[in-house]
Parts: C-alpha cells; structure tokens; sequence
C-alpha cells in the first residue's frame, strides 16, 4: 500500500489522502453535464489524481501529451518534482511549422531541457510526400461530392469529401500519457488543457499501479523520445500488447500502440466482433469505415449498440453517424457545450475499449495513439451509469437532428469564451450565437 497524498497544498488545492496497491485500474470519469465553460483549476480527479501522482513522484516522470493550455499547476507540480532531483522527460506535438496546437505548451520548452517533439519526423514526412505528389487522386472509385475538394472516400458506394483541401501541416502526437517512477500509468482521453483536465469536456482516465504495463508504455516512449521515431517510421507490428494484472489474473489488459500496432486491426475489432449483448460508445470523431460497417454487423446480428458522437465530430464531412442512423443504430449527437471527447466502448457491459485514439483512419494508421482494452473490467459498472446518465442528458430530438457545436443548441456554448466548432469566431460573434 502506498500514500499518494498526505495532506498537500499547492496553488491553493488541497488533496486528502489516496492510495493504491500493486496492480490496481483506477477509472476516472469527468462529467460534461452542467459545466459552464473552461476552468484552469485543478478541482476535478481527473486532474487531481494526475497531481498528486507528480506532486510524489520520487525518481522520474515520463510524459506524451499533446500539449498544455491554462494548467499552470501541472507545469508547477512538473518544476517541483525537478527542483527535488527527479527526472523529468517529455515529449509534445510539433506541425510542420514547429508549433503546437496549444498556446501555453511553450512553457513546457522553457522549463525543460528535456522536452523532445515530432517536428523532425514531420519534416521528413512532407518531403516524401510532396515528392509523391500526395494530394493527387488516385483514379476514383466513387463520386466526389460537389463542391468538396479534400481527399476522396469512397465508401458504400458513396463518396466522402472535406469542402477545402487538406494541406499536409504534420500528422500529430496525440498521446496523453504519464510514466511516474516506472510503476504508476495516467493516460486517457483528456488533453493536459482547461477544457481537458480543467473537465469542461466528457473524459475519462486510467490510473493504474503496474509496473509490467507501465514497462510496455516505457518502450513506446523510448522509441520516440530516445530513437527519435515517431508516426509512420516505427516498424509496424500490427499486434497488440497483452499485460496480465497480478492481483486479478481475469482482467486481462491490451496496449496498442498507433500507428505501429494498427489498433483498430489488432485490439477494437475483436472486441467488437466478440459482443455479445451491448455496445455502448463514447466518441469525438468516428469516420472509420470498417468501424462502421462493423457496428452494423453486430446490430444485425441482434446486439443492443448506442452511440453518443461529439457535435464538432459530427461536423466533419467523413463522419459516419448518419449512416449508422440509416441502419438503425440509435445515434445521439451532445449539445452540452463541452465536448464528447472521449474515444471509448463498453462490450457487453464487461469490456472497456478506451484511449486517446479517435476512430479515424488518422487516428489508426498516422498519428501517435494508445488504446486500451481491458477485459472484465472490475469497475464496469461505473462507466456503465456514467454512460447511461450521458445519454439521458441529451434530448431525444438529437437521435434525428444534429446541433449546431456553438449556438443556442449546445447549452452553454454561446457563453463558454472558447471557439467550440473551430471557426475563429467565439461566442456572440458566432452566427449560430445570435438571435
């Protein structure tokens, strides 16, 4: 048994006593409903049980994340943890223009000698690229939609277009994970970000104590961080990672990696294909097309399946909602204001599908991802309730219509004071936010 946290106060939070054993799984669910906007606090477990892990880390902490936006305390606890002789190691996001997605990443760079990027790799990849001439079509197999220039897929005899060219900026890191003293694993969906641990979004984490998983998520973060491979570089495997929990040899854990591990491939499907009863999702984007064509195999086959998809997901021309729709999958898309973020499933109300990997081809086969697939999980029926409160949260008027991301439709939305449908325009000055 061990104290995580005593009694600690930092940046005027204090945490009460936590503690874990060896080989213990921890969820973490954070709520969207009701949450008015953004919050740079750390007031929710979701960012309290990261915290109180860095604020006791005693040798070192690894971390992938995608970047860092309003969540100074996590920068603090991180220059704390330096300050007392750990070693600090992390890896970000870089695009093809050495910049990342969030404002206050930066500050990660200055405080840190050793903070490492995919910007190199990203480099290399736009020069085979514009050599290959990427952008071109290959001979079509279906129509384009008219007016839509982005890359063509044809699917079900349809073709799925974005409306404006997509310009090669990098393929991204996407992880968001921790390493704390190789034994202790944080990852999950949520972004080190005020919208993410700061819990305006739909989130979820895994705490676990394991030090045979948090030695498969080292290797991953040596090969990018030590070897310098990141993306399409890494030698594919297309297998997935099997980890056995000591204390309960039932719950098996799987790790795949993206894009090496082809984690749709080698860890979601056989989920999928082995439901039985239920398939309760959870999701940002869900543009894959085996995905989809699966889902409907098991609603065929009898199995109850509910999708909640995030209102911005829903947006993007390759989503495959109202497909699933046209086949009889009940599909409900959010309206709270915060975003369905989250990239899970419940199999069976057993399984937990869960990560940071959307289910895109991107996510699958170009980004920096890690899924998680635990079976019999002891804490189902926690997520479970969750799910179900989620659903019921949102009006049943959303399993036909679509709500506009940033308007009078998604609740707080229109006074959140952050761009929800990624237009550049925030709140009132949003076209969907007035009368």
């Amino acid at each position: 048994m061990r104290l995580l946290i005593g009694s600690i106060c930092l940046i005027g939070i204090i945490f009460s006593s936590i503690t874990t054993r060896a080989d213990e799984i921890n969820l973490i669910l954070n709520s969207p409903i009701n949450k008015s906007g953004p919050s740079n606090n750390c007031e929710h477990d979701i960012c309290k049980t990261l915290l109180s892990t860095i604020l006791t880390a005693e040798k070192t902490i690894d971390f992938a994340i995608y970047g860092m936006r309003g969540q100074l305390h996590i920068l603090k606890a991180l220059e704390s943890a330096l300050d007392r002789g750990v070693t600090v190691r992390g890896i970000i996001d870089k695009d093809i223009d050495n910049k990342n997605y969030y404002t206050d990443t930066w500050m990660l760079e200055n405080k840190f000698t050793n903070i490492r990027s995919d910007y190199v790799s990203d480099k290399k990849t736009l020069e085979k690229l514009t050599k290959k001439s990427w952008s071109k079509s290959k001979k079509n197999k279906c129509k384009r939609p008219e007016g839509h220039k982005g890359p063509l897929q044809c699917f079900k005899g349809e073709g799925y277009a974005s409306k404006s060219d997509i310009r090669f900026s990098g393929y991204i890191m996407h992880n968001k994970f921790f390493i704390i003293d190789n034994r202790y694993v944080w990852t999950g969906s949520a972004n080190i970000s005020d919208t993410g641990t700061g819990g305006y979004n739909a989130n979820n984490a895994l705490f676990i104590d394991s030090k045979s998983l948090a030695s498969v998520f080292i290797a991953e973060f040596e090969r990018m961080y030590t070897e310098g491979l990141f993306h399409r570089a890494k030698k594919v495997t297309r297998t997935a990672n099997s980890v056995s929990m000591a204390t309960s040899p039932e719950q098996n854990i799987t790790v795949a990696f993206s894009p090496q591990d082809y984690a749709v491939y080698s860890a979601v499907m056989p989920v999928l294909k082995g439901a039985k009863e239920s398939i309760d999702i959870v999701i940002f984007f869900l543009t894959h097309k085996n995905i989809a064509i699966e889902l409907v195999e098991e609603h065929k086959r009898g199995v109850k399946v509910r999708i909640i998809i995030d209102a911005t997901g829903a947006t993007n021309e390759y989503s495959k909602h109202q497909f699933l729709r046209e086949k009889g999958i009940p599909v409900k898309i959010e309206n709270w204001g915060g975003k369905m973020h989250m990239k899970s499933a419940l199999v069976d109300g057993k399984h937990l599908i869960t990560g940071s990997m959307n289910w895109t081809s991107a996510g699958e086969s170009k980004n920096d991802e890690n899924t998680l697939v635990i079976m019999d999980f002891h804490q189902a029926g926690k997520f479970g309730s969750f799910y179900n409160d989620l659903w019921a949260s949102i009006d049943d008027r959303w399993l036909d219509d679509k709500p506009r991301p940033e308007s009078f439709e998604s609740l707080f939305s229109c006074k959140d004071r952050i761009d929800n449908d990624f237009d550049k325009k925030i709140d009132s000055m949003d076209d969907g936010c007035t009368r």
